[in-house]
This record gives C-alpha cells, structure tokens and sequence, in this order.
C-alpha cells in the first residue's frame, strides 16, 4: 500500500527535482513563475472520490490526487476554489475561474448555453446506483415513498415521481449522514455512486446491511471530467496524460479501495 500512498508524493518530489536541476536561478529577473490555474469545487463530502470543506478551502480524495499528479507531470499548479453548488456554476459560467471538476457535459447545460467548454476524458467511471437495507429489498417501485441523495444533487432519476408528490425527496449533509438516515429508517431508498457507498458501510460497520436495487433502477455508469472555457490546451494535455499513464488512475483506485465496475461494463 505504501506504493499507492506515495504516488504523488513520488511525482511531487520528481518536479522538485526538475526545478533544482534548472540552470535559471528563481531569484534572476527573468525566470518563469510556475503556471497557476484556477479550479472551482463543489462543497460537498463526496470522500472517496473526493472532499470539499467550504470553512478550509480543504480539497481531497483521489480526483485531487489525479490533478496533482497530472499538475507535477506538467509542471503547473492548480488553486481549488471551494464554492457552494449553486454559486460554482453561477461563478464558473460568468467566468470567474479556469477550470471546474467535477464536470460533465450533460450537467446545468441552461446556465452553460453560449459557452464554448472543452471536457477532458473520464477521470473516473464509476457505478451509480440505489441501495437499500436487506430487509426492504423487495420494495417495488410502486411501494417506493422517499429517495435519499445528498444536498446539493439534482434528482432526476425521480425527478416526475417527486414533482407528482408520489416520492418525498429526502436529503442529506453528506453521505455518512445519508447512511445513518436509512440504518435509523428515517428514509427507505438512497443514492450513492459505489465507491463512496462501499467506504460509508465500512467505516459504519454496514458491510451487508444494503442490497442495491437494481430493480427499482438499474445501475448506470457515471463519470467525472474535467471542464474548461479557456484552456483546452492544458485538457488536451490531460487527455495525453491520461493515455500515456494508465496505470495512476488505476493504482489511486487501488489505493482508495474503489469497487470493480459491473462486469459486462
């Protein structure tokens, strides 16, 4: 494990390396600042594909522990901007930072109309789906009163069923709280992407409590990119990174002990 844990450390300390080796002294009038670029994160605890504390402007998990490796590779340096939700993509659409992660091109596409935005690759594909207690697993979707997501996050998966008042929308600070709530069964049927479910039933001693539940919807692949309106050069250089280590996204997927992704996927 120890491998896993140095690996930005490792790239870290190869750019250090780098600059002591540069024949430019830093304190010579016409040596180059490393360049620095914005990134706005949505304050949300969505550990352990990563962390966001408004309070510390504190970011982590494994999409900074990507961009960071990717930051050494290049030698850049990114400054993660915590924002709520709805003030990120209010911010980000009126320009006010280089880039946003996480990202898709199929979210907020109203507040995005107009902007010329490039995506990088995936940098994570991961299972998106419902969970239940064992004891409720044979719910059925006519039985289904609540959807538990966290706050923040758009519902529309049940989007009509709770428009129609036939499903309450039931949300939560974070996951670990959205886990509480159905072990306390405050709500019946909750929505978390497999890596962060599988880590809150860990760290909650609930490893075989839930059941996801495929049949009140099937389990889909998610992904998270990164976006930007005014640098598609540093995304196409993600997207080289990308190609040409494979292996650093799948050895910090290791490292945080993300699930297998549904076979046949």
């Amino acid at each position: 494990m120890q491998v896993f844990h140095s690996i930005r450390l490792a790239l870290l300390a190869s750019f250090a390396g780098w600059l002591i080796q540069c024949p430019v002294s830093a304190a010579e009038p016409d040596s180059q600042p490393i360049p620095t670029y914005s990134v706005v994160v949505q304050d949300i605890d969505y550990y352990p594909i990563y962390k966001a504390d408004l309070a510390s402007n504190e970011y982590s998990g494994y999409l900074r522990d990507l961009m960071d490796a990717f930051a050494a590779a290049e030698a850049i340096r990114f400054e993660y901007k915590v924002r709520p939700v709805r003030r990120m993509i209010w911010e980000y659409t009126r320009g006010l930072y280089d880039f946003a992660l996480p990202d898709h091109p199929n979210w907020n596409k109203s507040e995005k109309l107009g902007m010329e935005l490039s995506y990088s690759p995936p940098l994570l594909h991961f299972a998106d789906g419902l969970y239940v207690l064992r004891e409720n697993a044979g719910i059925t979707r006519e039985q289904m009163a609540d959807y538990g997501t966290i706050h923040g996050f758009t519902p529309w998966k049940f989007q009509d069923r709770i428009d129609q008042g036939n499903v309450e929308l039931i949300t939560a600070s974070s996951p670990e709280n959205l886990v509480l709530m159905a072990l306390a069964g405050r709500v019946e049927v909750i929505n978390l992407a497999a890596p962060v479910a599988e880590y809150h039933f860990r760290n909650l001693d609930a490893t075989g409590r839930f059941e996801t539940a495929a049949h009140l919807l099937p389990v889909s692949l998610s992904s998270y990119h990164l976006s930007s309106a005014r640098h598609p050069d540093i995304i196409n250089a993600l997207a080289d990174f990308l190609e040409q280590n494979p292996e650093i996204p799948q050895q910090l997927q290791e490292k945080y002990r993300f699930p297998a992704l549904p076979s046949g996927d």
